[in-house]
C-alpha cells in the first residue's frame, strides 16, 4: 500500500437493530496486507473504516475522519511507539486508542499503562474478534489523558 493518501472503505453493512451505529474506525499500520485483512473484516460489521500506512496520512487523516476509535500498529518503522500513540491521542481527541501489534501480551499491558492507551488487541487473534472487541470498547469511557 505505501502509500500517503487513505483508503476510504465504507462500512457495507447498512446500520440495523444488529449494528445500532457506525463506529469510526481508523487504522494505522505499515503492512498492507494487515491493512486489507482488518478493512475486510470489519467494513461489513457496522465499523466506517479509514486505513493510513505512514504517521503523514494519520496526521492528516484523523482530524478530517473524527474516528472513534484507532487502532495504532505499535512497530511502525522509523517513530517510536509512544510517539505514533501521542499523535494519535492529539489529534483523534476523544477517541479509544488501541494498541495492535504481534508483541507478547506482557509487553503490550505494560506500554497500554505507561502511554495512557484504552486497550490492546494482539494480531495473533483472529481478525473476527476484532470487531467484538471493539464494539465493546467503544460503549465504555475514553481513559483519562
Amino acid at each position: 500500500m505505501s502509500q500517503a493518501s487513505t483508503s476510504l472503505s465504507q462500512a457495507s453493512t447498512p446500520v440495523t437493530e444488529a449494528n445500532p451505529e457506525l463506529i469510526r474506525l481508523l487504522v494505522i499500520d505499515d503492512d498492507p496486507l494487515q491493512l486489507r485483512l482488518v478493512e475486510r473484516a470489519l467494513s461489513g460489521a457496522g465499523f466506517e473504516i479509514r486505513v493510513v500506512d505512514t504517521i503523514a496520512a494519520l496526521a492528516a487523516e484523523a482530524p478530517r475522519f473524527s474516528p472513534d476509535i484507532v487502532l495504532v500498529d505499535v512497530n511502525l518503522p522509523d517513530v517510536q511507539p509512544e510517539q505514533t500513540i501521542r499523535l494519535a491521542r492529539d489529534l483523534a481527541r476523544g477517541a479509544h486508542i488501541v494498541l495492535y501489534s504481534a508483541w507478547e501480551e506482557s509487553k503490550l499491558r505494560a506500554l497500554v499503562k505507561q502511554v495512557g492507551a484504552d486497550a490492546f488487541i494482539s494480531k495473533s487473534e483472529s481478525v473476527l474478534a476484532i470487531g467484538p472487541r471493539l464494539r465493546q470498547l467503544r460503549a465504555t469511557p475514553v481513559a483519562p489523558r
